[in-house]
């Protein structure tokens, strides 16, 4: 019987991997495809392509059609479908069921290769600063030390934002020498540490990403080193797994982040070979694929219903006072999911402000908004009591810009309220699962819905460990699933 702590320092840590496909757990496999890792591992050549890599790979990752994303949104009711694919009826379903983690459950792959990947992105990653810090003659070793951290930062943050625990390893090794993994929020602290490294390196260095590293025209220091700060807010603001989580939160490092993130959408280019988004901007708003939840329609239109009602098979067209109604979601007047999996899928609006993307295919995409980095500071204002420069960071913002909705004024439950809105009319398809985050972080996720998943099946079959999950009512409630929302 293979030891324990062996098994899952290799699994996780995998620091001699330049470049790894798959979280295997067998120390007895030969190692055919890389035959000499310490001749890669000391490469400046080699070590430079994989750097190149770290962004794109961890992008792909996160908007892959056979991640959690689609899924996710659906779990928020922000999105709809009832099509089987990736655990998306299983989980949307009503009432809420549990995970099937079970190794043989055949949509067991939306967390399995997310959790894979992203430890490959890790591996990838730690191997690169190692590289760094023993002296490695790169062309510009800041570049490659910063990228480094970025994909150490973005893999353990990542990880920690859908999965309870994370075992934790860099350039070092592992963290936990006894093998052991961390939970979400040790998780999170240590992925923001590596995080403020990697902006540090920016800083200091003044290095550009190259463009092939990162399409779009956003690769310059200064817009980088932005995207940096704004992704560290993201990561803290939505690592939380219930509302009474938010006093824990460290809003001053929120403000932080924000007053030094972007103040322009952060797009990339995408080429349709390398880059592309499948999930949320190709499945999600796709005709005949993710619809939009009436929740969202109901928050622009309250006369709207925000439940299917029984018996219904369409509903008129919805008005609002918010423009992006018209400019950003389109009416439909049909359904084409299938009744028997439930009508409260039922919608008459799917999400067309992406539709120049499926219909080009190669074009600029918002992975992350300004909006966004708006919607963060306001967040930290009001939550140190700052009403009015909350107010006015929303009012000079997309909710009166794009929206043409009045001002807010400086009140916390208005400003609260408007923020929520936002991040559910304005950009609830640019990164990944920015909604169910934010329904997860004020309790407003369906009742028995997971607040995060276990570790897959096939890592704790191959580990090996006791099979667990959440959801239904399995776990602890309000802590690892939902013990009421918003309905």
């Amino acid at each position: 019987m293979k030891d324990f702590k062996k098994i899952v320092l290799f699994a996780v840590v995998l620091l001699f991997a330049v470049s790894c496909e798959d979280f295997s757990l067998d120390l007895e496999v030969q190692n055919y495809e890389h035959p000499n890792d310490n001749i890669l591992t000391s490469d400046p050549v080699a070590l430079t392509a994989a750097a190149g890599g770290i962004l794109n790979n961890w992008y792909m990752t996160v908007h892959d059609y056979g991640g959690p994303a689609m899924m996710m949104q659906t779990m928020a009711d922000v999105s709809t479908c009832s099509w089987g694919n990736v655990g998306m009826n299983d989980m949307s379903g009503e009432p809420r069921a549990a995970w099937n983690n079970s190794p043989s459950y055949g949509n067991g792959y939306a967390t399995n290769d997310y959790f894979n990947s992203l430890y490959a992105v890790l591996s990838d990653a730690n191997t690169l600063v190692a590289a760094a810090e023993k002296g490695t003659e790169f062309e510009n070793p800041d570049l490659v030390k910063m990228i480094g951290k970025t994909g150490q930062a973005f893999a353990i943050g990542y990880l920690a934002l859908v999965f309870d625990r994370v075992w934790l390893s860099d350039e070092n090794g592992a963290i936990n020498e006894d093998g052991s993994s961390s939970d979400y929020k040790e998780a999170m602290t240590f992925a923001l540490e590596k995080l403020d490294d990697a902006i540090a390196i920016a800083k200091s260095s003044g290095v550009d990403v190259p463009e092939t590293w990162l399409p779009g025209g956003n690769n310059g220091n200064a817009v980088f080193t932005q995207f940096l700060n704004s992704m560290g807010a993201r990561m803290l603001v939505g690592n939380v797994r219930n509302k009474a989580q938010k006093g824990s939160i460290n809003w001053d490092k929120v403000l932080s982040y924000t007053n030094n993130g972007l103040t322009d959408d952060f797009t990339i280019f995408m080429d349709d070979d390398v880059w592309y988004d499948l999930a949320p901007k190709t499945y999600l708003v796709y005709p005949g694929w993710g619809r939009v939840d009436m929740r969202v329609v109901n928050m622009m239109d309250p006369n709207t219903p925000a439940y299917w009602p029984d018996g219904e098979v369409t509903l008129p067209e919805s008005t609002s006072d918010d423009a992006r109604l018209l400019s950003d979601y389109q009416y439909l007047s049909s359904q084409n999911f299938n009744p028997t999996r439930g009508t409260y899928h039922y919608s008459t609006y799917r999400y067309s402000r992406y539709d120049y993307y499926i219909s080009d295919w190669v074009t600029d995409v918002t992975e992350y908004s300004a909006s966004e980095n708006d919607m963060y500071k306001a967040e930290a204002l009001l939550q140190k009591g700052s009403l009015t420069e909350a107010a006015q960071v929303i009012n000079d913002g997309t909710r009166t810009v794009r929206g043409q909705l009045p001002p807010v004024d400086a009140n916390a439950d208005d400003i609260a309220n408007a923020i929520h809105y936002e991040r559910l009319v304005e950009f609830a398809y640019t990164g990944m699962s920015l909604s169910f985050f934010e329904m997860r972080k004020e309790d407003l996720l369906q009742k028995g819905t997971p607040l995060h998943f276990p570790v897959p099946g096939k890592a704790l079959e191959a580990i090996p460990e006791e099979n667990y999950t959440y959801g239904g009512s399995q776990g602890v409630a309000g802590e690892d699933y939902s013990n009421g929302g918003w309905r």
